[in-house]
């Protein structure tokens, strides 16, 4: 190849290059997918960053999907005068976050800890998993990490493509039918197109979901699959009580260095809202978690305002439900704390 050819060989590389990146671009968007954000180390380790900004107005969220779906963090902003930190993690436990920020002697702030007590109370295991490696992650999150996740950010507010958790090879190979069979469980599939992750890690469900009952039913059914409507009796005894004694010495040290702490028990309803109960009895788990760490707590079944939502899903709130949950949820923690949630002027 002499030189005269190398510019128009970079001019043809380009081409092809551009050409296959919008074409798999347009693709996926006639496909019907939504822009929404990788919910990665990265973007955790961000809002983590922002911990030491906590106050009643501006809290920090722990807990499991339940938060991220059903409060509202632009709402509670308007609410209030700034928008809520969410860290909270799908399918996982939120008290090694509690942990982490009890034993952080920084920390001085408002945490919001949602409660869906098949996670809450299961010590151990993969409740925890994530939540230990995202908490291990963050003290190593290195200069060059944080430059590029900035420089994704930028992308990922224009390139569907560059979904990860939906839109690469491993997840687009799991979407294949294969069973699971003796000795090897496939974990269930959810519907790709049924939920996104936003800059601030609220994830919602998508219009076409919310319309869409065969999605519905789907998630329904995995709930089956992974031991949601089990309602076999949780944890007792000593195993209980270390964990109870574990959540009231994380409170503790955040109240002594001037921290708040309350309990959230979002909704739920259906065949899961039944087994959680059978599983969970709120005098054996909810009020007796609330008596040990001796902490406020506001669970939707005692008001009306809070238990007249409905889970399309039996387990998430819809992103309209999640405006005015919100709506209701702030005056009812003002009532219950007495914390002052409007920034001061």
């Amino acid at each position: 190849m002499t030189p005269s050819t190398h510019p128009k060989t970079a001019l043809l590389t380009l081409a092809l290059v551009l050409t296959a990146v919008i074409g798999w671009e347009l693709y996926w968007r006639n496909q019907g997918y939504r822009l929404a954000y990788n919910d990665d180390e990265s973007l955790w380790a961000s809002k983590r960053k922002l911990i030491y900004q906590s106050s009643p107005a501006r809290p920090v969220l722990i807990g499991s999907s339940r938060i991220k779906f059903d409060l509202d963090l632009a709402t509670w902003e308007g609410l209030t005068g700034q928008k809520p930190i969410q860290l909270s993690l799908v399918g996982t436990s939120p008290r090694p976050v509690l942990t982490d920020l009890g034993n952080d002697p920084d920390f001085r702030g408002t945490v919001v800890v949602d409660v869906t007590e098949g996670l809450f109370f299961a010590p151990g295991g993969p409740p925890e998993i994530e939540a230990n490696k995202r908490i291990k992650h963050y003290p190593t999150w290195s200069l060059s990490q944080q430059i590029s996740f900035r420089i994704n950010r930028m992308l990922e507010d224009h390139l569907l493509f560059l979904d990860e958790e939906r839109l690469a090879l491993k997840p687009l190979l799991s979407l294949l039918p294969i069973q699971s069979r003796p000795g090897v469980f496939v974990f269930p599939n959810f519907p790709p197109k049924g939920e996104g992750t936003d800059p601030d890690r609220q994830t919602s469900f998508t219009e076409e979901f919310v319309q869409d009952t065969v999605m519905q039913n789907q998630i329904k059914a995995i709930w089956g699959q992974l031991g949601g409507l089990n309602s076999k009796r949780g944890i007792g005894g000593d195993t209980l009580l270390a964990v109870l004694d574990a959540v009231k010495t994380s409170v503790d040290q955040i109240r002594a260095r001037g921290g708040k702490v309350v309990f959230v028990r979002t909704p739920s309803d259906g065949p899961y809202r039944e087994a959680e109960e059978k599983a969970f009895p709120r005098a054996l788990y909810w009020d007796r978690l609330l008596t040990h760490t001796r902490t406020p707590g506001i669970h939707f079944d005692d008001y009306l305002a809070l238990r007249r939502y409905h889970c399309p899903e039996w387990s998430h709130l819809t992103p309209l439900d999640a405006i005015t949950f919100t709506r209701d949820l702030v005056p009812i923690i003002r009532e219950k704390t007495g914390w002052d949630l409007n920034t001061t002027p």
